[in-house]
């Protein structure tokens, strides 16, 4: 029994490198172009900008400004109706975003002392630092 499910899964395994199916494409470095890619259908393209919006919706850096004109731009082409290239255009944005990795972090300047009651003593209070 026990060798019968490793040889199975094992078949299995190596079909999937010989012949892999089409949802197994090659994925393509990130372009500042975009490139059509094969068939694509209607609900692709709300899902790579929905990825593309929670991604910048937390960063404040030059990538993240070019990834959301990107997405203002696909979602134009949606409405024209023409996925395959809001597809393509919101994929090349993302695959941007992702490679750029994570903005720094932004830590306002904080001073509790300022945000104390006028008659409470808040000279032991510590500045704070920034990390």
């Amino acid at each position: 029994m026990r060798r019968s499910v490793l040889t199975s899964l094992t078949m299995v395994s190596f079909a999937m490198i010989v012949a892999p199916c089409s949802a197994q494409q090659p994925a393509a470095g990130p372009t500042a172009r975009a490139q059509p890619v094969g068939v694509i259908r209607q609900e692709d393209c709300p899902k790579v900008i929905a990825e593309i919006n929670a991604a910048t919706g937390v960063r404040f850096d030059p990538t993240a400004s070019s990834a959301r004109q990107a997405v203002a731009d696909a979602m134009k082409l949606q409405a024209d109706g023409r996925y395959a290239e809001c597809f393509s255009t919101a994929k090349a944005a993302r695959d941007v975003l992702i490679a750029s990795g994570p903005s720094p972090a932004v830590y306002p300047d904080y001073d509790p002392r300022l945000w104390a009651h006028p008659d409470d003593n808040s000279a032991w209070v510590p500045p704070s630092q920034r990390p």
